[in-house]
């Protein structure tokens, strides 16, 4: 009778034990990738917002059930041309691109049919809107490009689809980037942009 509880005790701590185990649904490495624009904001009077289009991807490493190391590359660009206004009269054309890589922490829940996500990034920019938009107004500084510091705060959803892919439907970030040079005159070097992502996720390594 004793051996008898003492099995149904064993099996018990060893069910509880499996349960806890396939609870732990968190992925060593994430790899996102995906569709995106960013609505630009270059902060000057000649030049109102407008939208650039692209994509990339990034990288995850999971420290944790919740915490990650996060790293994103994402490239957009403006081809078919923006229109430049001055005092209310159109001058012109600017086109360009706009190249984006950050590192940093997410916190994401990694269980359930919906597994929400945030983030803060910061790193650099690399574009040459700007030194565009100096030629056209005849800046004699502009260089044909113009790298500098970037940084976003934002989160968005994965829908697990399979044990190693998930839905991404949305992404949302405030996107801010900061350029000191090759700009035209009375120009703000703070840029607060938006973007959103939707597009995959792909998971590895978990339990």
């Amino acid at each position: 009778m004793k051996n008898r509880k003492l099995l149904i005790a064993i099996g018990l701590m060893l069910l509880l034990t499996v349960a806890a185990v396939a609870q732990d649904e968190t992925p060593k490495f994430e790899v996102p990738v995906g569709f995106s624009f960013a609505n630009v904001h270059p902060n000057t009077a000649q030049l109102t917002s407008f939208n650039v289009f692209g994509g990339g991807g990034g990288f995850v490493f999971n420290l944790g059930k919740v915490i990650g190391i996060k790293s994103e590359f994402m490239g957009y660009t403006q081809g078919s041309g923006q229109k430049l206004v001055l005092n209310g009269e159109g001058v012109g054309n600017v086109s360009g691109n706009l190249f984006t890589y950050m590192f940093g922490p997410q916190f994401k829940k990694h269980s359930g049919k919906f597994q929400p996500f945030a983030e803060a990034l910061f790193g650099g920019a690399h574009t040459n809107l700007d030194a565009n938009l100096c030629k056209l107004e005849g800046c004699a500084s502009g260089s044909g490009s113009n790298n500098g510091f970037a940084m976003e705060f934002g989160g968005g959803l994965d829908i697990p689809i399979t044990k190693s892919i998930q839905f991404r439907p949305v992404e949302v970030d405030y996107l801010a980037t900061h350029f000191g040079s090759n700009h035209v005159a009375g120009y703000s070097a703070w840029q607060n942009n938006f973007k959103y992502i939707a597009g995959v996720n792909f998971t590895f390594g978990g339990k």
